[in-house]
Parts: structure tokens; sequence; C-alpha cells
């Protein structure tokens, strides 16, 4: 069954129609909204430094720990699809981002747009976020500029 992201508004997850809940760890939905937001799998030692820059590595390999096991449990019965090795992790997913992507490119913007439920990961704040949110919000309003953009879409540039 497959897990899927929320990202364009405030963040959550689902499986098979039923949300999941959010990772019980204070990083834990960071850890989510990341890994959804980059597909693949990634070096653990660089996403800990990135999700922990005020810790030490060996610290900061720790709680990246936690929070994978965290993130875990939170999938239940759909844990498979976190791909978590001894190097690296990854989360297998699908987007709101990429169902975006995808219609931005088919240049089917009114899909693209109705997509936006506010701006991406509404309510987090750290500096990775606020740099993919900026990238994001460039591209919302570029498709609002568009002369065919529907109307009533100027509220998805605030945020």
């Amino acid at each position: 069954m497959v897990v899927t992201v929320r990202l364009l508004g405030e963040l959550s997850a689902q499986a098979g129609g039923r949300p999941l809940p959010p990772p019980a760890h204070s990083q834990g939905p960071a850890l989510l909204a990341w890994l959804a937001l980059h597909p693949g799998e990634h070096d653990r030692g660089p996403l800990a430094a990135l999700l922990w820059p005020e810790l030490a590595q060996s610290s900061a390999r720790a709680a990246l720990r936690s929070a994978a096991w965290a993130l875990r449990r939170a999938l239940g019965p759909h844990e498979a699809q976190l791909c978590d090795g001894r190097t690296t992790i990854g989360l297998r997913c699908a987007t709101d981002l990429q169902a975006f992507d995808a219609f931005e490119a088919a240049e089917a913007r009114a899909d693209a747009l109705a997509l936006c439920r506010g701006p991406l990961l509404a309510g987090m704040n750290d500096d990775w976020v606020l740099a993919a949110r900026t990238e994001h919000a460039a591209r919302v309003a570029a498709l609002c500029a568009q002369p065919d953009a529907p109307a009533g879409v100027r509220h998805l540039l605030r945020g």
C-alpha cells in the first residue's frame, strides 16, 4: 500500500485513505518531511547534521536513529516503506508535490494550483524548509501570473 505525504500546507501522511499519526519524536515530523521532499536513499551523516546542526556528529546520528524509530512506529504496518539501512535512509512514498510537478510539466496549471492548500510545509521553520518553501512559492507565483491562471488563486502567494 502506498504511503502518501502531504507537503503543500500542513504536513500529514496517510496510507489506504487512513491518516497516519505524526512520529512521536521532536524531529520526527522534520525527518518525514525531508525524506518525502527528497526521494531516494540518503547518507545518514549529512542528514543528521542538517536536522541537528547544533549537536556533535555522534549525538546527531543518535538523534536520527531515534527519529527514524519514531517514524517507523508511526508508519505502523507500512514501515517497510522506510528504507533504513546502516549508512542510508529513505522513504518510498507519493507526495502532493510530485503531483504538482507532474501537473506543472503538463501545463495543467489549474490542477497544479488546486493541490496548494497553503505554503510548502506550513508551520515548519527549519532553514532547509524555508529554502524549499521560497523555491516552491516562486513556482506558484509564476503559475498564478499566467494569463490562464484560475481566478481566486492569489491567496496561494501568502505564507
